[in-house]
């Protein structure tokens, strides 16, 4: 079998790249022929990729100067690294954006010849893949920000709609997400695949040594739609009867949103400042943190909070749809949720929102606290979130697709 990923984001830096990068290196080592396409801003070297060569992975330049003229459009409207936000684009620019991404797919899809092109994202790059695609089987990775794309960009709604239509497959990450993209898109459930999100449990895993008491750790993209600013409230208000507490916060953010966060982070007494960190730097700091928190507004299925379980840490997050339905049962043990705000749009809070928010995330981290060091992780705590298991449900997809094309 040949395998085309396509993958419209810089590898590496967000959740898609984290599974591109997973799912290739499980099928290298299966034997599987396969070939990369992502975005990659100008002058910097071809990462490494789920241990396939160079000559393997083919880039489109973004950036002054690159194929495409301009940042790397992004899949969130704040990435941790310099993007173009989809909503500012004028006309012009998506039509520049297509062009580049048909001609570079275009190439890819006869230099290789693949079986199947699984593309990530239900948006705008899976659907010029379908057009192209002809007799090959395209199958969707849905990570869930393609649903908020088309929540927050209603004119581009129909567009993506009407290029999925003939999309063979779709990999979701839970329950609620396999509803979701069936109704949004306006396809058979039959046609939509529940594979879950996996961890690399080889990595991340519990330290020999437990973590020091009041200690907390957040890690993801600085912006407003992970709930920093109020939880950077919360953090402060906890201290003032918990002096001890120390929150380290890991990550990256960009722009005026991400600055003003630093500026936030950095008034904030008690707080640390880790940067973004690789996944080995990661699990060692998850390592020392009793209590992971990620107050995101909007996440699909935050596999961040499973490596932060296998990592011996007792977890706060929001009551979202992904964590009640993919994570909360399998990890109720340590597992404390916040009730969700109330939302304008997909990931904004409601104006008059957040001193609540603020209050309610403050009670639940408390809480978290005083229950104390959580259990020490086994090797069933996270088995239902082992890449291998996700990737032998995503080659199962493959499989049907191609079958069904035969």
């Amino acid at each position: 079998m040949r395998v085309l990923h396509f993958l419209t984001q810089r590898p590496g830096w967000t959740g898609s790249g984290t599974t591109l990068h997973a799912l290739v290196d499980w099928a290298r080592c299966k034997g599987i022929d396969q070939r990369v396409l992502c975005l990659l801003p100008v002058g910097e070297e071809v990462p490494e990729v789920g241990g396939l060569g160079r000559e393997q992975i083919d880039v489109v330049d973004c950036g002054e100067g690159g194929t495409l003229p301009f940042a790397i459009p992004g899949m969130s409207d704040v990435m941790p690294y310099a993007s173009t936000v989809f909503g500012e684009m004028n006309p012009e620019e998506l039509r520049l954006y297509c062009q580049v991404l048909r001609s570079a797919l275009q190439r890819a899809i006869d230099d290789f010849q693949p079986d199947v092109i699984h593309a990530h994202h239900a948006w705008i790059g899976a659907g010029i893949a379908c057009e192209l695609a002809g007799s090959t089987p395209v199958v969707l990775h849905g990570h869930g920000t393609g649903l908020r794309q088309m929540g927050l960009l209603p004119h581009l709604e129909d567009r993506v709609r009407e290029g999925l239509q003939n999309i063979a497959g779709i990999c979701v990450l839970h329950e609620q997400h396999a509803q979701d993209y069936a109704r949004v898109l306006r396809i058979g459930s039959d046609r939509v695949h529940q594979v879950g999100a996996g961890f690399d449990r080889n990595l991340f895993r519990a330290p020999v040594e437990p973590a020091s008491p009041g200690t907390l750790l957040f890690a993801g993209k600085f912006a407003d739609a992970k709930g920093l600013g109020p939880l950077l409230e919360a953090f402060s208000a906890l201290r003032v009867e918990r002096p001890h507490l120390e929150l380290a916060i890991a990550g990256a953010g960009s722009g005026e949103q991400g600055k003003r966060l630093v500026r936030s982070m950095e008034a904030t007494e008690g707080v640390r400042i880790l940067g973004r960190l690789t996944p080995g730097k990661l699990a060692i700091a998850m390592g020392k943190a009793e209590v992971f928190v990620l107050p995101s507004l909007f996440e699909g299925l935050p596999l961040v909070l499973v490596e932060a379980a296998a990592c011996g840490c007792r977890l706060v997050s929001n009551d979202l749809p992904g964590v009640r339905s993919g994570l909360a049962a399998a990890l109720v043990d340590r597992m404390h949720l916040c009730p969700l705000p109330q939302l304008v749009g997909p990931d904004r809070l409601a104006p008059g929102a957040a001193p609540g928010f603020t209050e309610d995330l403050a009670r639940v981290l408390g809480e978290a606290l005083d229950a104390g060091p959580a259990s020490r992780p086994t090797a069933e705590t996270c088995a239902a979130f082992d890449w291998s298991a996700v990737a032998e449900k995503v080659e199962r997809v493959w499989m049907r697709v191609t079958d069904r094309r035969g």
